[in-house]
């Protein structure tokens, strides 16, 4: 097989990614947009030694899950690649995905829950991040090309919200207007749902600059939502984007939303949940699992800004929350104070020695959710859960993949899964949470 040549092949299945896996004479060949059982001529994109890429040029028979995608730049955009699928497509294609990392990271056959939508499953997003490029006298404000630097320009965008979209419009003609695109590489956007109020940050690489106090009256004139204005000054070529000295341009440095019966504070670096509906069901389903009532001791792991830990001890006896990010932590008290919060107390810690310090007071741990980055847990952490020993951990995963790892390292422990629930936080894209109940046996 060589590059440009074209067969007709049938879709097998899905890699983690959303391709179709197909087979050319018992060659593996990976082709984006194509649904279980659909026949399509495809182009041989790539070919490595043992499978290759092709690209779709028709397709000769169609899935009847298949639908026409809402956005104008799905096939080019790297970000919601599953818009071709229906709902139920894309329930059965996230589960999968979630049996076969178990599969292939535990050597375990699980039995999920059926995976929760939550409705909107459009405009759901509370937060964009959009680079910016001049190219040929043009803006471009868009998303990445899929594994390029190539910034694909797009109207609206179908999962943020319509004020989202007006408000990159609104940049991008400010922009050419001003002339000073120069300046910038990203806009950041946070849209608090529930409050209705925005954030904005410009990421750039010189503040204040020529034209910076006209695009600052006429953002306020335009948008009277907006109650944080800021500026990032970032002169690093790397892809830490919200990295250098932090200017306040208007307004405070956080937003305040609110999150099923609490209000918690967002500031530009902090972690939020993307999507504000799922994530009430996201929480409210961990919690659940952690059974907590007023005798309970919850230990609450990778704690972010307080969110989970917060609602838990409101129902707890006693909180005890554990975050490696200073800024976190600061965040995190002054949530529980406006919360009125008080049976809680926050570690700046790395998660693992912050279980050891648990470890060594000795404290009797009835319940424990551990909700870690995308790269799971470290092998020293999940030791430090097993020696704490908690009747209930329930564990929350943005990867199912380091998910499953973790899992198998816990039952080798001694812990037992008694519930697997995955939760479809972002829809159109491959990303899945998932909440796994673990009981220690002998605990």
């Amino acid at each position: 097989m060589e590059k440009n040549e074209t067969y007709t092949v049938t879709a097998e299945g899905y890699t983690a990614e959303g391709a179709a896996i197909t087979r050319i004479n018992g060659v593996v060949i990976f082709v984006p947009g194509l649904l279980i059982g659909e026949e399509a001529e495809i182009g041989i994109t790539a070919m490595k030694k043992n499978y290759g890429y092709g690209r779709v040029i028709k397709v000769t028979k169609p899935s009847e899950h298949r639908v026409t995608p809402k956005c104008s730049v799905a096939r080019t955009c790297g970000g919601c690649t599953l818009q071709m699928m229906d709902d139920e497509a894309q329930k059965f294609f996230k589960e999968e995905k979630l049996r076969e990392c178990f599969r292939a990271n535990a050597g375990m056959e699980i039995q999920n829950l059926p995976i929760l939508r939550v409705d909107p499953v459009w405009n759901y997003r509370n937060k964009v991040q959009i680079p910016v490029q001049l190219v040929k006298g043009e803006v471009r404000m868009g998303f990445y090309r899929t594994h390029s630097n190539d910034i694909v320009p797009y109207e609206t965008c179908m999962v943020q919200t319509e004020l989202s979209n007006r408000m990159t419009d609104f940049f991008r003609k400010e922009l050419a207007k001003l002339r000073i695109t120069d300046h910038f590489r990203h806009v950041l956007i946070k849209h608090a749902h529930r409050s209705g109020v925005v954030m904005v940050v410009i990421i750039v690489r010189d503040y204040p600059f020529a034209g910076s106090e006209k695009l600052t009256k006429d953002l306020l004139k335009e948008f009277p939502e907006v109650k944080s204005f800021s500026a990032i000054i970032n002169r690093k070529e790397s892809n830490v984007i919200l990295d250098g000295k932090e200017v306040l341009i208007y307004g405070r440095p956080y937003i305040e939303e609110q999150l099923l019966d609490a209000t918690f504070r967002i500031h530009a670096r902090s972690f939020y949940q993307i999507n504000p509906y799922a994530t009430e069901v996201l929480y409210s389903t961990a919690l659940d699992y952690a059974q907590l009532d007023k005798n309970t001791t919850l230990v609450d792991l990778y704690c972010g800004t307080g969110t989970m830990g917060i609602l838990g001890a409101k129902r707890a006896k006693k909180v005890y929350g554990i975050e490696i990010v200073a800024d976190a932590i600061k965040d995190a008290k002054i949530n529980a104070e406006a919360n009125n919060v008080h049976n809680i107390q926050f570690v700046n810690a790395d998660a693992g020695k912050g279980a050891q310090m648990i470890i060594r007071s000795r404290i009797k741990v009835d319940a424990m959710i551990v909700d870690p980055p995308r790269k799971g847990c470290s092998r020293d952490t999940l030791e430090a859960i097993n020696k704490i020993s908690p009747k209930r951990l329930v564990y929350v995963s943005c990867d199912p993949a380091t998910l499953a790892r973790d899992v198998k390292i816990l039952t080798d422990m001694g812990f037992k899964v008694e519930k697997i629930q995955p939760v479809d936080m972002f829809p159109q894209t491959v990303h899945i949470e998932t909440i796994v109940l673990l009981q220690k046996l002998n605990s």
